[in-house]
């Protein structure tokens, strides 16, 4: 059984994480695309802290002993998604490096070659 200063504590909790969520958020320094995961289980946190009858639900459910248990288990949960899911945003950045990386070496390359064609233009004119 959930106490309610556990409940107090976890609601109050949850309150802030929405609230450093959404100033992140408007001060532009995560963008709505990444944020939805961590909004996401804010929200499901939040609704675990006022209605506690879902985590008696989820507790017996899974077979846990303590409601305590099965939030920190569902809590874990969620930062293995979020690990998963940057892990991939991170590895979809990185491939988008290297193709711009790639795309940059190339048009350098060929900058290069221009500009030793208009020296050697540049080099007949004269003479």
């Amino acid at each position: 059984m959930m106490t309610t200063i556990f409940r107090i504590i976890l609601l109050i909790g949850v309150l802030l994480y929405l609230a450093i969520i959404l100033v992140l958020m408007r001060k532009g320094r995560m963008s709505l695309k990444y944020s939805l995961i961590w909004f996401l289980s804010g929200v499901i946190l939040l609704i675990c802290a006022i209605f506690p009858q879902v985590i008696r639900f989820f507790t017996q459910l899974m077979g846990v002993y303590s409601e305590a248990n099965a939030v920190f288990f569902i809590g874990v949960c969620f930062l293995i998604l979020i690990g998963l899911s940057l892990t991939s945003i991170a590895s979809g950045q990185s491939e988008r490096i290297r193709t711009l990386v790639q795309t940059q070496a190339i048009l350098e390359k060929r900058v290069r070659e221009l500009e030793k064609k208009m020296e050697q233009m540049e080099h007949e004119t004269e003479k």
